[in-house]
């Protein structure tokens, strides 16, 4: 029969050695609550004294362990009465970026780390409070289970409406990286949202415009925003030349109004835009963000279209010192151009001349996608547009054309002499 085990935090035998200066050291082996063995040493001036310090070490021990049980078993308890609406507000302030700070006279901003951008933590911070809260804030972290996470999801969209795909998806995105972050904190040991069903994508088919309205547009934002300052309506004017540049390269709106004269090449050949930058337009804030909106985003685009080379020319030998030194600077501030303020003009023209169907900035990049996926196919497209893979080109900027091609001479054999 084996030596039965030293209860825990009791020393066994102690060893007693005294060095050649007279200073004496005590040691032993003691168990842990775990039952690991372990060994302990003390030194003192004399026996007495460093056995006991060794006995005081180990009730240090003891005491330090039962106080690292109950610091567990209080966080435990913490976390079992946790809500999601708590969770959540630590969730989002750790992943809240840096604050943006904006150059006043050039209205610029680069961020400082490479995070999450305030936009799309905004976003988060929205569907959390506006769609995810209201279904399952009250509960308990460790009350959530799949089908809950289930329920609150496809609660939020309607198979036989169509309604609510998109809010849906991006809640359950959310909902997938909140509960990620429940796990790491060590209040969960599973994700219940990752087993949540896909929502559903509402059928929509991109849709181009037809060159007939294209020029009607065209000629419609003709008259309107004069540069001059003053009323007096004139054929050209900042939407006019924004549309034609939307129309001909398919850039972003934050892109078109974000360009500076650094970005353009007017002694190059052919001339060259660089896009280098969008415009942020938030309720509080407005800047131009010194990146379009992903790293693939960044491309320089040939001018070679006459009309785009002469609007270009004619808008460099017109242009003004502003601390923008934006290509389509507003009149009087010289600060860069609100895209709300575009799309507004860009409704009103319609409006005034007639043009039915629901027209913006971005009706013409599926339009550029389209026209150019046609004769030089998708990645070139995708090249044009800024996207990072022709299959985001493909689902959400190409018109497929309805009518086949002749496609028969390929089916037949070759003729034989």
């Amino acid at each position: 029969m084996g030596r039965p085990k030293t209860p825990a935090w009791q020393l066994g035998t102690i060893t007693t050695t005294k060095d050649a200066s007279g200073r004496w050291e005590a040691r032993a082996y003691y168990r842990d609550d775990a039952g690991d063995r372990r060994q302990m040493r003390r030194a003192g001036r004399t026996k007495a004294a460093a056995e006991n310090a060794l006995k005081a070490g180990v009730r240090e021990e003891e005491l330090a362990a039962r106080d690292a049980v109950e610091r567990a078993a209080e966080e435990a308890a913490a976390a079992a009465r946790l809500t999601v609406a708590e969770l959540a507000a630590a969730w989002l302030e750790m992943r809240k970026p840096a604050p943006v700070v904006v150059d006043e006279v050039a209205r610029t901003a680069t961020l400082t780390t490479d995070g999450l951008r305030p936009q799309t933590w905004e976003q988060y911070r929205r569907v959390l409070g506006f769609h995810v809260l209201p279904a399952i804030g009250e509960l308990q972290v460790v009350d959530v289970t799949t089908p809950v996470c289930e329920k609150a999801i496809t609660g939020m969209y309607s198979v036989s409406t169509g309604a609510g795909y998109r809010t849906a998806a991006l809640a359950k995105q959310v909902l997938q990286q909140l509960m990620d972050y429940a796990v790491r904190q060590g209040y969960r040991e599973y994700n219940p949202a990752k087993s949540v069903s896909r929502v559903p994508k509402k059928r929509k088919k991109p849709q181009a415009l037809a060159l007939e309205t294209v020029a009607a547009i065209q000629r419609a934002v003709a008259p309107l925003n004069p540069e001059s300052g003053d009323n007096r309506r004139v054929p050209v004017g900042r939407t006019y030349d924004t549309v034609l540049l939307l129309r001909l390269t398919g850039l972003r709106i934050g892109e078109a109004l974000g360009l500076r004269w650094e970005d353009v090449d007017t002694s190059s050949s052919p001339m060259t835009i660089t896009v280098s930058g969008t415009l942020v337009e938030r309720p509080t804030i407005f800047y131009r963000q010194m990146y379009p909106k992903t790293a693939d985003s960044i491309r320089i685009l040939p001018v070679t279209d006459p009309e785009l080379v002469e609007m270009i020319g004619r808008r460099w030998r017109n242009r003004k010192t502003t601390p923008t030194n934006a290509v389509f600077a507003a009149a009087r501030s010289g600060n860069f151009v609100r895209p709300s303020n575009l799309r507004t003009s860009l409704r009103k023209a319609q409006l005034e001349a007639g043009i039915e169907g629901r027209i913006s900035p971005h009706s013409f990049r599926r339009t550029v996608g389209s026209g150019i996926s046609a004769k030089y196919g998708d990645e070139a497209a995708s090249h044009m547009l800024g996207h990072s893979s022709p299959d985001t080109t493909r689902e959400y900027y190409i018109a497929r054309p309805t009518v086949v091609p002749d496609y028969s001479d390929a089916l037949r054999p070759p003729r034989t002499s």
